[in-house]
């Protein structure tokens, strides 16, 4: 330990040095052969493992002592009173994300290999992978919000490629260019909340930020313009409705690609807010509105989701459905749940998607309870039951929920995780089962206010506290989830039967094509790209294609003595 307090920047070198193996990985050009493609994916893959060894040699650093940012060089801005630091944040949250980033990196290059196996522009997929999976690790590494928008920039151009991947897909095309439209004007809010908050402040350092925000008392009208489009920027990146249709339409990219979106770089709004909480929580209309955004999403999304046909889709819903979730817990002040959050349902979905291939064998096997939906009474049990579970969790772990809105807002959440286990549990026929889910509901509710208190005490230094918590506005917020979640949960339940059936055929169909709300989208983003832009595709004859890859495969295995 002694030996590292004398280089304290070495945590911030080993983080610094992870986007740049991957970027390095990307710049040799390949051939369009099978050698060529073997070369790169298998660069890129060793790219990607040593990214995460980097990242837990960082992890070791930081915990034997070297916690000291990396500060490279200051950029002078021409016509702004801030430069702009090359630096890398050192601490608890850029570790434990570049960690799950470079994890999710390597598990997505590795299925790559054989997904993309024998396509003929696996070489290029390979290197536009580590090009955006390198800057997307500068993004959460950034010790600036100045050096996270442009990390943002070039990560968006580099999933921009992915998404076209496939080029003679007018469908593919024009969702890349639905998403670009508000990707951009998300950048565009995040560098103009970068240029205010250097003027208003004279730093973009998060550090620094956090040091000034605690000790100000009046905040200008510039930073409160900066907090406004930091949030406006969460809501478009984290496609909140109504802006979600990209979201749902880019599935005609490769699965490695989806994988990668839901998994990672869709979770960049979700961590400019948390790096910037400490000015979120001076200015609550504004991390009150991106709550009310988030709850509003996550109700719909969930309900669309029950309907969709395709695994795809149904994952697509998901994401947006999650990613509102986590705006409500960024807008009711629960930073480290977020954080939590953020972690579990990106290793969720990575899962998730790289393992869509078989969910259709899954939807195929009956449940173990059974297709029975749930009674009136069977799910007024499981609500009650769970809400007394996640209070008495509350209780043991020393905290009054009556007396707390904080907290609350966190029993609220748990009861409504724990109480799906409940009344699928108590559709069991059997007493045993019925008693064993309750053992795990208690378990599960352990489980969470357990990881919950874990992440306040590694990250909350980090984080800011919401001040404001007894406000109006805070518990109307905090009503609206209570009853919304109570809504969604009973027309999951028992209210799916008890509706008329003519009323079920509407909904459903309404909540099937998303409530239309993306025709409206589509006619405004049409308005920038043609149904025609880059989708005129000339006919190919594959069989010639397929032919002459052989054969230059043939070639060059030929010219290499064979070997592969």
């Amino acid at each position: 330990m002694g030996e590292l307090t004398h280089v304290p920047w070495s945590s911030g070198v080993a983080l610094l040095a992870m986007p740049l193996i991957l970027l390095l990985t990307a710049l040799p050009p390949t051939q369009k052969h099978r050698l060529g493609a073997i070369s790169a994916r298998s660069r890129v893959r060793w790219g990607a493992l040593l990214a995460l060894l980097a990242a837990l040699i960082a992890n070791a650093s930081y915990l034997l002592g070297a916690r000291e940012g990396l500060n490279l060089f200051e950029l002078p801005l021409p016509g702004l009173s801030f430069p702009l630091p090359f630096s890398i944040a050192v601490n608890g949250i850029s570790l434990v994300l570049a960690t799950l980033v470079a994890f999710v990196l390597l598990i997505i290059a590795q299925y790559s290999i054989q997904y993309l196996d024998g396509d003929p522009q696996q070489a290029r997929f390979s290197r536009l992978l580590a090009f955006t999976g390198g800057f997307f690790l500068l993004v959460v590494i950034a010790g600036n919000i100045g050096l996270f928008t442009l990390a943002i920039f070039a990560t968006g151009f580099g999933l921009h490629q992915l998404l076209q991947f496939y080029g003679d897909r007018p469908k593919a095309i024009m969702a890349a260019h639905k998403k670009s439209l508000f990707s951009r004007l998300a950048d565009l809010l995040l560098l103009v909340a970068t240029i205010q908050v250097g003027q208003g402040l004279g730093t973009l350092q998060f550090s620094a930020i956090g040091q000034l925000m605690e000790n100000a008392r009046a905040l200008p009208l510039s930073l409160q313009l900066a907090a406004w489009c930091i949030v406006g920027a969460v809501i478009l990146k984290s496609a909140h409705f109504p802006f979600q249709g990209w979201l749902i339409q880019v599935m005609e990219a490769p699965t490695p690609v989806s994988a990668l979106m839901h998994a990672g770089v869709v979770y960049s709004g979700a961590i400019i807010a948390l790096r910037m909480s400490t000015l979120l929580v001076r200015v609550p209309d504004a991390l009150l509105f991106l709550g009310f955004m988030g709850l509003l999403t996550v109700f719909l999304a969930s309900l669309v989701m029950t309907t969709q046909t395709a695994v795809k889709s149904m994952l697509a819903w998901s994401t947006t459905a999650q990613l509102g979730f986590m705006s409500l817990e960024l807008g009711l002040g629960l930073f480290p749940l977020a954080l939590l959050h953020l972690v579990g349902h990106s290793l969720y979905k990575a899962h998730s998607f790289l393992a869509s291939g078989s969910v259709t064998d899954q939807l195929r096997q009956v449940p173990p309870g059974g297709k029975k939906a749930p009674g009136q009474s069977t799910w007024t049990l499981g609500i009650v039951l769970a809400l007394l579970i996640s209070g008495l969790g509350a209780w043991i772990f020393g905290e009054n929920p009556l007396q707390s809105p904080l907290w609350m807002a966190l029993v609220w959440i748990i009861a409504v995780a724990i109480a799906q286990i409940l009344i699928k549990g108590f559709l069991f026929d059997s007493l045993q089962d019925r008693v064993a889910a309750v053992g795990i509901a208690f378990a599960m509710g352990g489980i969470y206010y357990l990881l919950h208190e874990l992440f306040v005490l590694g990250f909350s230094r980090y984080l800011a506290v919401f001040p404001n918590a007894h406000g109006r506005a805070y518990l109307l917020l905090l009503g609206c989830t209570a009853a919304s979640f109570l809504l969604l949960s009973w027309l999951q339940g028992p209210g799916r039967s008890l509706l008329p059936q003519r009323l079920q055929l509407a909904l459903y169909t309404h909540l099937y094509n998303g409530l239309y709300v993306d025709y409206w989208v589509d006619l405004f983003s049409h308005r920038f790209w043609s149904e025609k832009v880059g989708v005129e595709v000339p006919r190919r004859n594959l069989a010639l294609e397929s032919l002459e890859v052989l054969a230059q495969n043939q070639e060059v295995s030929n010219s290499a003595g064979g070997s592969q």
